[in-house]
């Protein structure tokens, strides 16, 4: 299975299921399960944009673009750096309801 470009996912599951790095449309729930969960896989937020949805369709906004720490990182700050990253993504939930997470290995890309 694949990930569906023309679809927002409401699912952090499918996130690390599919390996939706980059590609995948999430939702504001989805998106902050996954940079709470991110470290649990070893992952790190690198990047979050944020957008509109569509249906289908995903209409990125340069005033929505937050970038985190560049791996290698330990854990300790993968797990502050992504607590960060859902923060960001709180902040931006009522304007923003769809958002691509870049999230490598935390031992780098």
């Amino acid at each position: 299975m694949s990930v569906d470009l023309k679809l927002r996912y409401d699912s952090s599951d499918e996130f690390f299921i599919l390996g939706g790095s980059a590609v995948m449309k999430v939702s504001a729930d989805a998106a902050i399960a996954i940079c709470q969960r991110a470290t649990e896989h070893g992952l790190v937020i690198a990047r979050i944009e944020g957008g509109i949805w569509h249906a289908p369709g995903f209409e990125a906004r340069l005033d929505c673009i937050w970038d985190g720490a560049d791996p290698p990182v330990d854990m300790m700050k993968a797990k502050q750096n992504n607590g960060a990253a859902a923060e960001f993504v709180r902040s931006e939930r009522d304007v923003h309801d769809a958002f691509v997470i870049t999230a490598p290995r935390m031992t780098g890309w």
